[in-house]
């Protein structure tokens, strides 16, 4: 309901997407890569970072909201590159929907954030791989009852490819 009465501010749910997304992008580099260290002096101006990141998809209709989204059927998956705009994503399966939700770890305060993107390309890639290209639209705010399916679900995930 939240997203419908949004319609009448003056948010720009692009620009909002494109922050958070630059922000979590910013907050790793900053923390987890050597910044300083062995890199040319092009890196701090060009716009793509490759980064292998653990990321989960999940995919939805054109025109749903935040409520229709299943937190249960997510696939795991790993970044390739990003950028503000958006990220590559490199699967193990060539995936058919054009609309998804993307969920990026935040390290600072270790929670998530969801992103609704929509795929720009599906290009396969070597050894089996697939790169999908997301744009971001927006960020996905979710109930508590929702963000607890989906820690269920990654702790799920994570047990059973232990026990594997």
């Amino acid at each position: 309901m939240l997203e419908t009465l949004n319609i009448f501010s003056r948010q720009n749910h692009y620009r909002d997407a494109v922050l958070g997304l630059a922000r979590i992008i910013n907050r790793f580099e900053l923390v987890n890569m050597g910044f300083e260290e062995g890199l040319r002096d092009e890196r701090r101006k060009r716009d793509q970072h490759h980064v292998a990141w653990g990321v989960w998809l999940f995919p939805v209709k054109p025109n749903g909201t935040a409520a229709d989204v299943n937190l249960k059927h997510g696939l795991p998956a790993v970044t390739h590159d990003l950028r503000a705009e958006g990220v590559g994503i490199m699967t193990p399966l060539r995936l058919q929907g054009e609309h998804f939700v993307l969920a990026m770890p935040d390290e600072e305060d270790d929670s998530w954030r969801f992103f609704r993107c929509v795929a720009r390309h599906n290009t396969q890639q070597p050894g089996g791989w697939h790169q999908l290209g997301l744009q971001v639209e927006r960020v996905i705010k979710f109930e508590q009852l929702q963000l607890k399916e989906f820690r269920e679900h990654i702790r799920h995930i994570a047990t059973v490819s232990a026990d594997a």
